[in-house]
């Protein structure tokens, strides 16, 4: 039983994880303005997560500079965001030790090649038992409800259109 607990809630991360990217990728879209139908598919496509989070920020300090508080709660969740990036790896592109395991905790493993104290290293080690991947959990329900309010905020907001698109 408790291997299909492990299995629920990598599942579950893996599809708010999933969600999360999505949302952010609509915040972009409307930050670009809807009407952006050439430039904006191929400026949103195939993002990393850090380049999204990057490009947003750039675009909402572009398009929306006079809504100072509205630009400090997007830092601030752009910054929580990005403390999730290392766990989001491990768990998408990890090397999951569960194969003879029935119970918690789980080892995943990074295999992200890196010189560190003069030698190579070859891959890390994460032991993640039920109450940490449950936290992530939890983490990752709360910043897609953050950035869905964000979208619904910068959504219904008259975003001016660029002086280049102007005619005149």
């Amino acid at each position: 039983m408790r291997k299909q607990k492990m299995f629920s809630l990598i599942g579950e991360l893996t599809v708010q994880f999933a969600t999360l990217e999505h949302r952010l990728q609509r915040l972009l879209k409307i930050l670009m303005r809807k009407d952006n139908v050439l430039i904006g598919p191929l400026f949103i496509h195939e993002l990393s997560l850090a380049t999204l989070l990057r490009k947003i920020r750039i675009v909402a300090l572009c398009r929306i500079p006079e809504h100072k508080p509205l630009l400090k709660n997007l830092e601030r969740v752009i910054k929580r965001i990005n403390t999730t990036r290392a766990e989001r790896n491990l768990l998408m592109h990890g090397d999951w030790q569960i194969e003879n395991t029935d119970f918690f905790p789980i080892k995943v493993r990074d295999f992200k090649i890196r010189y560190e104290n003069g030698t190579w290293q070859e891959f890390t080690e994460t032991t993640l038992t039920e109450k940490k991947l449950s936290q992530l959990l939890r983490r990752l329900k709360g910043l897609v409800q953050e950035v869905e309010y964000l979208v619904r905020i910068v959504n219904d907001m008259q975003i001016v259109p660029d002086a280049v698109n102007q005619p005149g």
